[in-house]
């Protein structure tokens, strides 16, 4: 059950990143979680000013969903955001949405997309791949 849910958060983050970067070219972090009952919701933060820097976000991010959790209200959740990372196989970095997944069962994964642009300015999206996750954890109430 953990796996499909971090699929469905998985599904719906990438979604919308893909939005921002088609729309505006890039985006800032943002979260996803899931409810007990299994419904799904965006979740931005606000830090106070009008461009936080990302890794204030995605700590705020990360700390209101273990909180959350913690208190039953989610059962998992995602913080999405860019970065650079080295796909397998290559020896150059790489711009990459990265989706953060955890569930209150202990399961967590990290799922990489790197993209790039084509000469003309379209967005191609690279061969997906997934590592443990470490860097975000929920537990059960």
């Amino acid at each position: 059950m953990a796996s499909e849910d971090l699929n469905a958060l998985f599904n719906e983050a990438l979604g919308f990143a893909e939005y921002m970067l088609l729309a505006h070219g890039e985006f800032i972090p943002f979260g996803v979680s899931m409810t007990p009952d299994g419904k799904i919701a965006q979740v931005a933060g606000s830090l106070g000013t009008e461009q936080p820097k990302s890794a204030d976000m995605v700590e705020f991010l990360q700390s209101s969903f273990a909180h959350s959790a913690a208190l039953g209200s989610i059962r998992a959740a995602g913080v999405c955001l860019d970065m650079y990372v080295v796909p397998p196989g290559q020896e150059q970095k790489s711009d990459a949405i990265c989706t953060r997944l955890a569930h209150v069962s202990g399961e967590t994964v990290e799922v990489f997309v790197p993209y790039s642009r084509d000469k003309h300015g379209a967005f191609q999206l690279g061969q997906t791949f997934s590592t443990a996750g470490v860097e975000f954890k929920l537990v059960e109430p």
